[in-house]
């Protein structure tokens, strides 16, 4: 085939893929199931367009959730080779962070300690920069990290997902959720705190404070929860309910004066004029 031969040719392909691809493949293969014709599609789409790197990050990810790392690899390393764009490379460090992770998953949970994937993975992301996380990556980061053992890491993931919402509490209730699983009681019951101070209505602000004293009744720490009750309780002594724990907090930390000046503000709300 001569030189006239070979560029007709490679303009058709070129035209067909144009033809034949949708406009934003990217967007579509985001939402389709990758099978051996969507790959050889995408591979097809890439050879003739090489430097479409929103449909290379897609592809990567792709390849990444069907086990196929090495491929998936190479194709953050031409990314890393040809990107400039800051979000692409963001992307691409992002996912290549999850190369171990990704693998160490394959490998049966009792084992996943002693492999040397167990160090690698926690330490790529601990490298990972937090601040060039989208919200979908900053959550998984999350959960990538209790599976690592890396409770203080998802904690401050949470608390940067918590910045970034119109209704926080929920994602410092969920560090805290974490902290408690681990034994961390009084970390756990600082995240309920500032869940609580996130709430603009009361009963939002009393779940997270009498969920903050559990935290610290779950680990034995009565008097630290008294006298975190005693601090905290000025916006709650027209609540029964919550006047009610403390009154009962306080006599199990032998808080018996405490505990005196609660009993009487309940009596004081036994007309029905509390919250209930």
């Amino acid at each position: 085939m001569g030189p006239p031969e070979l560029l007709a040719l490679v303009l058709l392909i070129g035209v067909v893929c144009w033809l034949v691809f949708p406009r934003d493949l990217a967007g579509s293969l985001r939402s389709a199931r990758m099978d051996a014709v969507t790959l050889s599609y995408t591979n097809a789409w890439l050879r003739a367009k090489p430097d479409d790197f929103g449909v290379r990050l897609v592809l990567a990810r792709n390849l990444m959730d069907l086990g196929l790392l090495q491929q998936a690899e190479e194709q953050l390393d031409h990314l890393s080779r040809h990107a400039s764009d800051p979000s692409t490379l963001a992307t691409q460090a992002w996912l290549r962070s999850r190369l171990p992770f990704v693998a160490l998953m394959e490998i049966p949970a009792r084992q996943r300690r002693d492999d040397p994937l167990w160090g690698q993975s926690r330490a790529a992301l601990e490298r990972v920069d937090r601040t060039t996380l989208s919200l979908r990556q900053l959550e998984r980061y999350a959960e990538m990290a209790l599976i690592l053992d890396l409770p203080d890491a998802a904690v401050q993931a949470y608390r940067q997902l918590a910045a970034r919402q119109a209704y926080p509490g929920a994602w410092y209730a969920r560090g805290a959720a974490a902290l408690l699983a681990r034994g961390q009681y009084r970390e756990a019951a600082d995240e309920y705190l500032l869940a609580m101070a996130s709430q603009e209505n009361h009963y939002g602000r009393r779940r997270y404070f009498l969920a903050a004293l559990s935290s610290l009744e779950s680990g034995g720490l009565i008097r630290e929860a008294a006298a975190l009750g005693q601090r905290e309780a000025a916006p709650f002594l027209n609540d029964q309910k919550v006047l009610y724990r403390l009154m009962n907090m306080a006599r199990a930390a032998g808080e018996y004066q405490l505990a005196e000046r609660y009993a009487i503000l309940l009596l004081k709300l036994d007309q029905g004029l509390g919250t209930p």
